[in-house]
Order: structure tokens, then sequence, then C-alpha cells
């Protein structure tokens, strides 16, 4: 199975310094869309077999600009941004004055973050449900090449799930980079990493 994975493009919140999780359904913004219409003129996006996304919008507007309102695209739940619980919808620098041991020194949270905001989903739980995405991938799609788009932190968790690694190790992905994967069905499927965050212009 050939994976490609696409984080959505740049969406109201994304230059408001503001956290924007599974509660923050933003729409994409005009620099978003235009961006998106962009990226989709330059690369084939009907060499995929199946069309997968979140089904938040901001992931919506950019799958649909991608491969065209005629392709047939398949949203999945298990695809939406990580909740950041209460901090959702907040500025990162005012949650970063309050809680800055909740952050390691590169601005990501850290794995016990869900300690200061008991509402939010962690990162152990994302991981889950994006590997119990990727396992049924296996299962269902696995001599098919598969488009996914989705969040910054749900790419991540997606890796870390298809390499039994912590997600911490993977870095930030910028908006509409695509990430490439192949997993050898005939051996298991063990994972194989082709592209990481690669711009398409």
């Amino acid at each position: 199975m050939d994976l490609t994975i696409v984080r959505h493009s740049m969406s109201t919140d994304n230059n408001s310094g503001r956290i924007s999780g599974a509660r923050s359904d933003v729409n994409l913004s005009d620099e978003g869309i235009a961006y998106a219409k962009k990226v989709s003129a330059a690369y084939d996006w009907h060499q995929f077999d199946q069309v997968f996304s979140s089904p938040m919008k901001r992931a919506q507007q950019t799958t649909q600009i991608l491969v065209g309102k005629d392709t047939p695209i398949e949203y999945d739940a298990r695809l939406k941004e990580l909740d950041f619980g209460d901090w959702d919808g907040q500025v990162e620098a005012e949650i970063f004055k309050q809680y800055p041991q909740a952050f390691v020194h590169l601005g990501m949270l850290k794995n016990n973050y869900v300690d200061y905001v008991p509402s939010a989903e962690s990162y152990a739980h994302l991981i889950q449900r994006a590997g119990d995405f990727l396992e049924e991938l296996k299962q269902n799609h696995d001599d098919q090449s598969i488009l996914v788009v989705c969040h910054g932190m749900t790419t991540r968790a997606l890796l870390a799930a298809a390499f039994s690694n912590d997600i911490a190790n993977f870095g930030t992905v910028d908006n509409v980079s695509l990430s490439h994967l192949h997993f050898d069905g005939s051996n298991q499927f063990p994972p194989r990493m082709d592209s990481y965050n690669q711009s398409v212009v």
C-alpha cells in the first residue's frame, strides 16, 4: 500500500497564534484557499485509488480543492485534529505564560500536557485512533494508492503509529505538504518512509 498524507491548507486560525484543534472547526482562510488551488494545479491528485479526509471544515475544503468535487471522498472522524480541550481556540502565547511547564523548549506540548487541561485528548489516544485507521487501511486497501488529508498533529500521530514511535520524534508539518509511506503487504506491512513534509510548489 502506498500512503500519501497531506496536511490541510492555511485556516483562519493558523496565522492568529491560536491553538487550533478538534473543537476549532474553522474554515480555510482566503490565503489557504488560494494556496490549495496553486498546489492542486502542480501535482497529479487523480492518481489515487481512494481518498480519505478528516471531516473538519479546513480538511474537507482542502481535499475538495485538491481532488475536485467529482472525486469520491470518504470522511473519517479518526482523522480529526487532536482535541486540546479547554485550550482549543485560546492564544498559545497566553497558555504558555500560564503553563510553561506543559511545553518543551521547541513549543511542542509535553506528553503530560493533559495534567494541566484534563478536558483534552492525550497523545496516546490520538495515536491509538490513528493506528486503528491505519490498520483498517492495511486490511482493506493493501494493494492500493491512498490519499489522506488531515491535520498537523494527526499526521504526526499516523507516523508515530506506523513506526511505533514517539509523536515528538516527528517534526512540524507545513500546510499542504506531503509525506509518503509504503507498506509491504507481502511482508506483514513494515512501513518505509519515502518522504516527509515535502513541498509541492
